[in-house]
């Protein structure tokens, strides 16, 4: 099949099985993208049906997941890494953390405390 942008970030079931464990990890009412939805369409219902107050963490969470999928997919592709749900969603766990710090106050309110 075609490697498109809408593939990649929303189809592709690698990338399906890492936004659920994404959105699971955060207080967020943002559902997963939906096949055959545009990401880009997604996106925009996504930050704009979040709270007002969940808004730019919303938008930040799905840019750094797209973000990490892309990574993720050219060190595959490049670099023959394996592709590994569980070490991309540590990664993108551990970014979201350093934002919050750095002050990314929306993002880092949508992250939930480790266990």
């Amino acid at each position: 099949s075609l490697e498109t942008i809408n593939h990649l970030l929303v189809d592709c079931p690698f990338s399906r099985t890492l936004w659920h464990e994404v959105f699971s990890c955060i207080r967020s009412t943002c559902a997963p993208p939906t096949i055959g939805i545009p990401f880009a369409d997604w996106w925009q219902t996504s930050v704009f049906s979040a709270p007002s107050t969940a808004r730019k963490g919303t938008a930040s969470i799905i840019m750094l997941t797209a973000r990490w999928i892309w990574k993720h997919r050219n060190a595959a592709v490049f670099d023959n890494a394996t592709p590994n749900i569980a070490f991309l969603a540590d990664q993108i766990k551990t970014e979201a953390r350093i934002w919050g710090r750095a002050g990314a106050v929306g993002l880092g309110a949508l992250l939930l405390a480790d266990p």
